[in-house]
């Protein structure tokens, strides 16, 4: 039985701390969520024989945290459950975490990348077996009370109990390197990101707005016209105003794929929930086939700029005229990062509508640093493949679209562009066949040429698709896993698609792995100042009499992060925009 302390004394704190083990785990309490608002109101510790909620009242407060420094330096190891945000909260009162920290929040993803949450209350209910009517809210306690005390141990004993769940099947899994290398450096990048934000132009984005809205309606009226809707007109007497809206969603799938269907094609894509989709599939098969259709497409590029971006952009800038989005290192199943509030990880390059890159901007004194992998999918193909004649056209510099299309009888170099590109997603004859406009049975021939140029990539993805039938799972070079649950149950489609589904995780995820260790480097040179990831893309703020060093120092992380047979080519752009 866990004995459980209540703390407002710093006296009272070391004597605790004195006979506190050199493993245990934190949980902090704050005011808010966010970098410029929050405030620390207490914290947790447990050690797995004892643990404590300290509260931090306004004449013990800096006393208390310099308790806290001081043991968080002399710990052995410190775990947390997110521990981005915690090491975040720390950080606003200068105190610095050091290569000894465990994130059970990461862990958990690790372990079981499927799972639809990785929140702490849901762990605790589903792998603790903690009572759901014992697991309260943050907004069900009131800070200052004993019930918001227990609350906060209960979120630190949970935290060490997982803990003592997750490591051994860290161990077992051979997940340590990827844990403890890759992902616990990572978490520093992560709270970075948070703190950081992006500057944006306000101004910039309301002028940006007043055309494409106009372009909205303008395409919407046209669509109206050509499918026979009307705009309807209302009044609401209450509020003294009038509406209007159109007779059609084309927002809507439901509304739109029965438009779609009279206009004679047919929807065969389907949804997740077996409906059929108005997808990117459907719209990339489409495309072309009639003027209503690419209207239809048009529109709907036109309302996710407005409505991902433009309507919104006000809305989340922050007090400091700085903007940060959520940044989530636990959704994406290859280990990538997920972006919300907004999605600037989304951001259309070379739009012709509205360059939403556009309105973000470097402050004055400092510009941006873009630095991405060039070919970085294609050079771990090569490295995971060790095919002989991809590795020898990247040492000998060659062109590997002109390779692939003399090689296949293609018209040019553009068209192998979809096969260089597709092989590392898993893509197989069906979806060439979409991209080249013939059977199944051509794109095959076609692929056939394509493999026996490069034999061993056909072996290597032969080779993981064994793995999957035969393990359940595949592994990329980090050791990171993602696993098919009941993988034998499935039908031949659903195997197919985790076949392809495998093959691009040991290719995307490692790239992931790649751009962490290069980014936690990044973030010893205090100068640079990390704003952005974009899957093989690093975004960095400079100051203008640095730019040499850092773009030098950038590189340098970038190529030497996980070195490969064929050496990372990296290209650096400099700008006052992004």
């Amino acid at each position: 039985m866990l004995r459980r302390d209540i703390i407002d004394s710093p006296f009272i704190l070391k004597h605790w701390f004195a006979k506190c083990k050199p493993v245990f785990s934190l949980d902090t309490e704050t005011t808010s969520l966010s970098w410029l608002d929050l405030e620390i109101i207490g914290f947790s510790i447990c050690d797995g024989v004892q643990a404590c909620y300290v509260n931090i009242t306004p004449e013990h407060k800096q006393e208390l945290l310099d308790i806290l420094e001081y043991y968080l330096s002399e710990a052995k190891l410190v775990i947390m459950h997110n521990a981005a945000f915690d090491m975040m909260v720390c950080k606003k009162y200068d105190i610095e975490f050091g290569n000894n920290i465990w994130d059970t929040l990461t862990a958990s993803h690790l372990i079981q990348e499927t799972l639809p949450e990785n929140g702490l209350k849901y762990l605790a209910e589903r792998i603790l077996g903690v009572p759901k009517e014992d697991i309260k809210k943050f907004t069900d306690v009131i800070p200052g009370t004993t019930e918001f005390a227990i609350y906060g141990m209960n979120d630190a004993i949970w935290t060490w109990q997982l803990y003592q769940k997750f490591r051994p099947v860290i161990v077992k899994e051979n997940l340590t390197h990827l844990m403890e290398d890759i992902e616990m450096p990572f978490c520093k990048v992560l709270m970075e990101l948070q703190i950081n934000g992006i500057l944006p132009d306000v101004n910039a984005a309301k002028k940006m707005i007043v055309p494409v809205q106009h372009l909205y309606y303008e395409i919407e009226n046209k669509l109206l016209e050509m499918f026979g809707g009307k705009y309807k007109i209302g009044i609401m007497p209450r509020a003294r105003r009038t509406w209007c809206k159109p007779s059609i969603n084309f927002n809507s799938s439901d509304q739109v794929i029965p438009l779609i269907e009279g206009l004679g094609f047919e929807i065969y894509e389907k949804a997740k929930k077996g409906g059929k989709s108005w997808g990117k599939r459907a719209k990339k098969r489409l495309k072309g086939e009639h003027p209503a259709i690419d209207l239809l497409i048009k529109f709907g590029t036109v309302e996710k700029l407005l409505s991902g971006f433009l309507r919104k952009f006000n809305t989340f800038v922050e007090l400091d005229g700085r903007i940060r989005p959520s940044f989530n290192n636990t959704v994406c199943v290859t280990g990538r990062l997920s972006c919300s509030n907004p999605n600037i990880e989304q951001l259309p390059k070379n739009n012709t509508i509205a360059n939403i890159r556009n309105l973000f901007i470097s402050p004055i004194g400092s510009v941006f640093i873009v630095a991405d992998y060039s070919g970085q999918e294609l050079r771990i193909l090569g490295e995971e493949s060790q095919d002989s004649n991809l590795i020898k056209a990247f040492k000998e510099g060659k062109d590997l679209h002109q390779e692939v299309a003399d090689a296949m009888g293609l018209p040019s170099r553009d068209d192998a562009k979809p096969i260089n590109f597709g092989i590392p997603y898993g893509k197989q004859a069906y979806g060439f066949s979409q991209d080249w406009g013939c059977s199944i049975k051509e794109a095959q021939e076609k692929l056939d040429l394509y493999f026996h140029k490069y034999p061993s990539i056909r072996t290597r993805i032969e080779r993981c698709h064994l793995q999957v039938s035969k393990h359940g799972y595949v592994r990329n070079m980090s050791g990171r896993r993602r696993r098919f649950p009941d993988f034998k149950k499935k039908h031949k489609w659903a195997k197919a698609r985790c076949y392809r589904q495998a093959f691009n995780f040991i290719i995307q995820s490692y790239g992931a792995d790649t751009i962490k260790v290069a980014c936690a480097n990044i973030i010893k040179d205090t100068m640079l100042k990390i704003i952005n990831i974009i899957h093989d893309e690093i975004v960095c703020e400079c100051p203008i009499d640095y730019v040499e060093q850092g773009v030098g120092y950038i590189k340098h992380c970038m190529i030497n992060a996980i070195p490969i047979s064929i050496p990372w080519e990296v290209t650096v752009g400099i700008a006052n925009r992004y």
